[in-house]
């Protein structure tokens, strides 16, 4: 939460705080009289009593805030000197390359609650893979609607603050904004199978999370749309254990880490779990 943040409405993602004790029965209001107070509805006398009493403590819990965001900083920095985790990369810092990739969001009623907020949070993944990284790419994130749009508005309103350069949130779809010939759907449906990495070609990422209820959806998304499509060449580079189910941010990071290598064998042992892979 930022200094500019107004409390005419509770953060969404914070309750009020509690003064143990208070009710609405025994509660003064500080902007209106006691007893128009006693004419209000008492919904409407709880929700007015929360307010004010977040109000009256919205400083101290902004300071908590800021010291909290503190704590984390120096947190990530000491793992940074530690080399846990790489540190972030101005744009200015990173090579740009020429590669474009989306994650294609028209999927927000197939998906749970639960699914939708995995979903988001592989896409902050995504971002922070591309911040990271040497080589940076062109990211897009289209049809950003419904719920995950409001969990992007609400729980993960920092995305305000994030750099274009390293992805840009679009509610359009993608045919508005690539040439279709363009285009290429990622789909482990695909009987194509993908090379290398085309510079004047746009990858698609499915952005859904769907436990294989939906079996072909995005190839037959592709097909309908007239677009091309094509599968990772995992299966000839390295064994799994498991089906070919990757996440989202796995699969970016996947093809990020092509980027950089540029080797498809290395990209995929860099990035897939241990647990997923066939070591016999």
């Amino acid at each position: 939460m930022d200094d500019t943040t107004t409390t005419a409405l509770l953060p969404p993602s914070s309750p009020p705080p509690r003064a143990p004790g208070v009710s609405v029965d025994s509660y003064e209001p500080k902007g209106m009289s006691r007893e128009a107070f006693q004419l209000l509805p008492r919904k409407q006398q709880k929700r007015l009593m929360k307010q004010e009493m977040w109000d009256a403590r919205a400083d101290e819990f902004k300071e908590k805030q800021r010291q909290k965001n503190r704590d984390n900083r120096r947190r990530r920095k000491q793992r940074v000197r530690e080399g846990e985790i790489a540190p972030r990369r101005k744009a200015e810092e990173q090579v740009r390359t020429g590669h474009r990739f989306v994650i294609d969001m028209d999927f927000d009623e197939k998906m749970s609650e639960t699914e939708v907020k995995s979903m988001c949070s592989q896409v902050q993944r995504c971002y922070a893979a591309n911040r990271q990284a040497s080589h940076r790419v062109d990211l897009h994130v289209t049809q950003l609607h419904g719920r995950c749009r409001q969990r992007f508005d609400s729980a993960l309103a920092q995305h305000s603050g994030w750099s274009r350069e390293h992805i840009v949130l679009e509610d359009k779809e993608y045919p508005e904004l690539f040439p279709s010939e363009s285009l290429v759907y990622l789909t482990a449906d695909s009987p194509n199978v993908i090379e290398t990495l085309d510079e004047t070609k746009v990858y698609v990422i499915g952005g859904i999370v769907d436990k294989n209820r939906y079996p072909g959806l995005t190839l037959e998304k592709a097909e309908r749309q007239g677009i091309a499509h094509g599968q990772l060449p995992i299966g000839r580079y390295v064994q799994m254990s498991t089906r070919k189910v990757m996440t989202v941010n796995q699969i970016f990071e996947m093809l990020l880490r092509f980027v950089e290598v540029p080797d498809w064998k290395q990209a995929f042992l860099d990035v897939i779990p241990a647990r997923k892979l066939d070591n016999e």
